[in-house]
């Protein structure tokens, strides 16, 4: 038994957001929107996340697989280790090529933007 906070992957409770599998992690017990936050957001292989824009600034860090990111009318590349940042009110979505891996993303929010863009 430990004192220590922790989410474990197998125990997480996940759900249907803008077209992928989140997974909320922060604010912790908080299952809907929030001010601020820290999710998992998961592309199936060959989907496509459902466009969507919203007041938060959001940024993303990809952990695993590769597709494009359409934020606006610009689209781009997007691999492992990769960040972005999505401004508020932005519409964004992103697209899994692959047929057989999944597009694995950290998403951080907030109510305004976390310092300047890169």
């Amino acid at each position: 038994m430990t004192s220590i906070q922790i989410q474990r992957r197998a125990e997480a409770v996940t759900r249907e957001e803008y077209g992928c599998v989140f997974r909320r992690i922060l604010p912790w017990g908080h299952t809907g929107p929030s001010d601020t936050g820290l999710g998992v957001c998961v592309v199936g292989p060959g989907a496509v996340s459902t466009p969507h824009s919203h007041v938060d600034h959001e940024q993303f860090y990809v952990v695993r697989g590769a597709g494009l990111v359409h934020v606006d009318d610009e689209v781009t590349a997007i691999a492992p280790g990769d960040a972005l940042v999505v401004a508020s009110r932005q519409v964004h979505y992103f697209e899994n090529h692959s047929a057989t891996d999944e597009l694995e993303l950290v998403s951080v929010w907030s109510a305004g933007p976390f310092g300047s863009r890169p």
